[in-house]
C-alpha cells in the first residue's frame, strides 16, 4: 500500500497533521485538566465548609438553649423549665441529673431503679470538661430513637447542683447531611471522633464504624485529613472517590464529603471526546484533500513512469527519448533520463567494443598460458631428474666423506701403534747397550781370572821347584803344587774360553744394537710417514666435508628452483584459468551488451599485440 511515492506522502501529510491536532489536544487537555482540578478543590472544600459552617451554627444555637437554661433550673421545681427549653430548642426531652443520682425529666419518664445518671456519658464528659458537651449518640430507651445529647454542668458557689441535657433527634441532621451532594453520585457523612458515623444518607450506617465505608477510613486518615486540610483519593463501595474532611467546632465531629471522581471529572471525559472526534475528523477530510491535490501533481510524473516502464519492458532499446516539455521537476527529469540514456548508450558500445577485443585477447592469452604451462611442466621434470642426480652425488659425496674419516681413524690408530713401537725399540735399544757394557765388564772379570790363574800356575811351579830340592819331604807338597798348576792351568783354559764366548756374545750384542738402532730409525720414520698420511686423510676429509656441503647447497637450490617452477607451473594454471573465466565473462558482457539497441554497430576488434609477441618467441624457439 506504501509503495507508492504519492501514497507515502499522503500517509505522511495526514500523520504529521494528526500528531499536531493530536498536540494541540493534549495541550489543551492538561492545560484545562489543571484549572480543572483547582476548581474541583475549591469547589469541594466550598462544598464542606459551606456545610460544616451550617452544622456548627446548628450545633451552637443548641449548645447557647443548653447553657441558657443554667439559671432556671436550679430551683425546687426544674420541670417547667425544662419543657420550655425542650419546645423552644426543639429536643425531644430535657432531663437534668443530681448529684445525688436522681434524674428530672421534661416529659415525665421515669427511669428504672437501676438508672444512674452519674455513670452516663453525658454527665461525666460535661463534669469532667467543665462546659457544655455533645457526647455521642445513643438510642434513646423511651422512644428507641437515635438521639443526640447536649450536655452542661451547672454550678453554684462552685459547688455541683448537677447537669441539665438535652436529646435531639438525629433525624434533623441526617436530613442535612443527606442533602449535601455534589454530584449524583457523591455524599457526605457525619462522624465523631474519626470512629463513628453519626448520620449518612444511608440510615443502616448510623452508629456504624467508619470502616464499613472503606477499610482506609481510619482514624489516622480522618485526623490527617481533618489537620491538614485537602483532599485524598480513596475507594468507596469499588468507586474512586476524592474525601474531604471538616471539624465541627463546638463538637467532636467531623463533615466528610466523598466526591465520585468519574462524575467530577465527566467534563474533562467530555473534552477527551469532542477533542478525538475533531482529530479524526481532520484527518480523513485533510486525508482527501491531500489525495486530490497529489493526484493532480503527481499527473505528469506517472507518465514519466510509464514512458520508464515501457523502455525498460521492451528490448532495451536505447534509442527512445522521453518528451521533455516545460520547466517544472517533471520536465526536469525527462530531460535528465534522456541526457542519462545517451550516456548509457555511448558506454554500452564502448562496452560492446571493448567485450570483443578482450574476448580475442584472453582466448590469446589462454593459449600462451597452455605453451607456458607446457614448457614449465617439461622444466620441472628436468629439474626433478636433476634434484635426483644430485642427491644420489650427495649420497655418494658423504659415503667418501665417511670412509675418509675411517682411514683418518685407522691411520691415527695405526701411528699410535708405531709410536709405541718406537718406544719399545728403544727400550730394546738400551738393554742391548747395557748388555754390552756388562760383557765388557764379565771380559774385564775373565781377564782378573785369567791373571790370577798364570799367577797360581808360576806359584805352583815355584813349589814344585822347591818340592824338587826339598826331596822327600817336598813330595807331598809337589804333588799338591801339581795338582794346583793343573787347576790353575784348567782355570786359565776356562778364562780363555769364558772370554772368547764373550767376546762373540759381544759382537752379535753389538751387531744386534746396531740392528735395534736401525729399526727405532725405522720406526720413527714409519710413525712420520704414518703422520704424514693422517694428515693427508684429515685434508682429504674436511675436502670431502666442504664438498658434501657444496653438493648440499647446490641440492637445495635446486630444489628451490624446482619449487619455484612447481609455483610456476601452478601459476600459469592459474593464469590460464583467469584467462578462460575472461574469455567467458567478455562472452556474456557481449551477450548482455547484446540484450540492448544501440545507434551504432561495433567496430572490428584489432588483433592483440600478445598474439604477434608468441608467434615471435615460437620463432625463436
Amino acid at each position: 500500500m506504501l509503495s507508492s511515492l504519492k501514497r507515502r506522502i499522503q500517509v505522511a501529510c495526514v500523520v504529521i497533521i494528526a500528531v499536531a491536532m493530536a498536540l494541540v489536544a493534549g495541550v489543551g487537555y492538561f492545560t484545562v485538566e489543571s484549572h480543572y482540578e483547582v476548581a474541583i478543590e475549591k469547589n469541594l472544600t466550598a462544598v464542606a465548609k459551606g456545610n460544616a459552617k451550617a452544622i456548627e451554627e446548628w450545633v451552637a444555637s443548641r449548645r447557647s438553649m443548653i447553657d441558657a437554661a443554667r439559671g432556671h433550673v436550679t430551683g425546687d421545681d426544674p420541670v417547667p423549665a425544662l419543657v420550655q427549653l425542650a419546645e423552644s430548642g426543639g429536643f425531644l426531652s430535657t432531663y437534668i441529673g443530681k448529684p445525688d443520682g436522681s434524674l428530672i425529666t421534661s416529659d415525665g419518664w421515669v427511669p428504672p431503679a437501676d438508672y444512674d445518671p452519674r455513670q452516663r456519658g453525658w454527665y461525666q464528659q460535661a463534669v469532667e470538661q467543665g462546659e457544655t458537651v455533645v457526647a455521642k449518640p445513643y438510642v434513646d430507651g423511651n422512644s428507641g430513637q437515635i438521639v443526640l445529647p447536649f450536655s452542661t454542668p451547672v454550678e453554684k458557689d462552685g459547688k455541683l447542683l448537677g447537669v441539665i441535657g438535652g436529646d435531639v433527634v438525629i433525624d434533623t441532621i441526617v436530613k442535612d447531611v443527606a442533602a449535601i451532594q455534589p454530584t449524583p453520585s457523591s455524599f457526605a457523612f457525619l462522624s465523631t471522633g474519626g470512629e463513628t458515623i453519626i448520620a449518612h444518607p444511608d440510615p443502616k450506617l448510623t452508629l456504624e464504624p467508619l470502616t464499613r465505608l472503606s477499610s482506609s477510613l481510619d482514624e489516622a486518615l480522618i485526623t490527617a485529613l481533618r489537620n491538614a486540610g485537602g483532599w485524598q483519593g480513596i475507594s468507596i463501595a469499588e468507586q474512586d472517590a476524592r474525601l474531604t474532611v471538616m471539624p465541627i467546632a463546638g463538637a467532636d465531629w467531623e463533615l466528610g464529603v466523598a466526591l465520585d471522581e468519574g462524575e467530577a471529572l465527566a467534563g474533562l471525559r467530555a473534552i477527551i471526546q469532542s477533542s478525538l472526534i475533531t482529530l479524526v475528523l481532520v484527518t480523513l477530510v485533510a486525508s482527501v484533500l491531500l489525495g486530490l491535490w497529489l493526484k493532480r501533481a503527481f499527473g505528469g510524473l506517472e507518465r514519466v513512469r510509464d514512458a520508464l516502464e515501457n523502455i525498460a519492458s521492451g528490448s532495451g532499446d536505447l534509442t527512445r527519448r522521453l518528451s521533455a516539455s516545460g520547466r517544472d521537476e517533471v520536465a526536469q527529469i525527462a530531460d535528465a533520463f534522456n541526457r542519462f540514456v545517451d550516456k548509457m548508450e555511448r558506454v554500452l558500445i564502448t562496452i560492446r567494443d571493448s567485450s570483443d577485443s578482450v574476448s580475442v585477447a584472453s582466448s590469446e592469452i589462454a593459449q600462451g598460458s597452455q605453451d607456458l604451462s607446457s614448457r614449465t611442466e617439461t622444466t620441472a621434470s628436468n629439474l626433478q631428474e636433476t634434484s635426483a642426480s644430485m642427491e644420489q652425488l650427495t649420497s655418494t659425496v658423504e659415503h667418501t666423506a665417511d670412509s675418509a674419516r675411517q682411514a683418518n681413524q685407522l691411520s691415527l690408530s695405526a701411528s699410535e701403534v708405531a709410536s709405541r713401537g718406537g718406544e719399545v725399540v728403544s727400550q730394546v735399544v738400551h738393554t742391548m747397550d747395557d748388555i754390552d757394557a756388562s760383557s765388557r765388564q764379565i771380559a774385564e772379570i775373565v781377564s782378573v781370572m785369567d791373571g790370577i790363574a798364570f799367577q797360581t800356575n808360576l806359584l805352583a811351579l815355584n813349589a814344585s821347584v822347591e818340592a824338587a830340592r826339598a826331596g822327600e819331604q817336598g813330595r807331598g807338597f809337589a804333588v799338591v803344587a801339581g795338582e794346583v798348576r793343573q787347576l790353575a792351568s784348567r782355570s786359565a783354559d776356562a778364562a780363555r774360553q769364558i772370554k772368547e764366548l764373550i767376546e762373540t756374545s759381544t759382537t752379535k750384542t753389538r751387531a744386534g744394537a746396531e740392528l735395534v738402532r736401525a729399526a727405532g730409525e725405522t720406526m720413527d720414520e714409519i710413525v712420520a710417514s704414518v703422520a704424514r698420511v693422517t694428515d693427508v686423510l684429515g685434508e682429504i676429509g674436511a675436502a670431502t666435508r666442504e664438498q658434501s656441503q657444496g653438493i648440499g647447497q647446490v641440492n637445495q637450490a635446486v630444489a628451490e628452483l624446482d619449487r619455484m617452477t612447481q609455483q610456476n607451473a601452478a601459476l600459469v594454471e592459474q593464469s590460464a584459468a583467469a584467462a578462460d573465466q575472461l574469455q567467458e565473462q567478455a562472452v556474456r558482457l557481449t551477450r548482455a551488451v547484446g540484450a540492448f539497441t544501440l545507434s551504432r554497430t561495433a567496430e572490428r576488434p584489432q588483433p592483440p599485440l600478445l598474439a604477434s609477441s608468441r608467434q615471435a618467441v615460437t620463432q625463436e624457439e
